[in-house]
């Protein structure tokens, strides 16, 4: 083979790779964004589910829901890094409450809210946090 021959045919070859190189990230960035779109799908039809509101009392939220992570004295679960809600006066558990229902970076919190109104048990701040003031606090009975 001639220095000509061998050129043309490393060329080519150069060619044929760079081009199915180009296809795979093509398809691999086309999977990608389909994928996001999926996600962004899921995540909208999450947000619409139908929440049936039912009473509940505060007591009954609470040792349903809140009890496992708080505990039924309210000292926390170092575990699973639960802060005390015992040691927190009324005013600061409801304002602690306000900003888990305001979205303000209470991330397990927030996620937890939802699960409870999902399951239809609606609360406010202010009785959640009178409820566990009186429940955590001998002082108040």
């Amino acid at each position: 083979m001639n220095y000509k021959t061998t050129t043309l045919i490393l060329s080519t070859l150069m060619l044929f790779v760079g081009c199915s190189d180009s296809k795979t990230q093509n398809y691999e960035a086309k999977e990608a964004k389909n994928t996001l779109e999926i996600i962004k799908v899921e995540t909208v039809a999450k947000k619409e589910q139908t929440i049936i509101k039912k009473d509940y009392t505060i007591e009954e939220i609470y040792n349903s829901m809140c009890i496992e992570c708080h505990s039924a004295d309210g000292s926390g679960n170092t575990e699973k890094l639960t802060p005390s809600m015992a040691a927190l006066s009324e005013n600061e558990m409801r304002e602690a409450l306000l900003e888990v229902e305001k979205d303000e970076g209470h991330v397990i919190m927030e996620h937890n809210r939802g699960e409870i109104l999902k399951m239809g048990m609606e609360y406010s701040a202010e009785d959640m946090a009178a409820y566990m003031f009186k429940r955590f606090n001998n002082k108040s009975e």
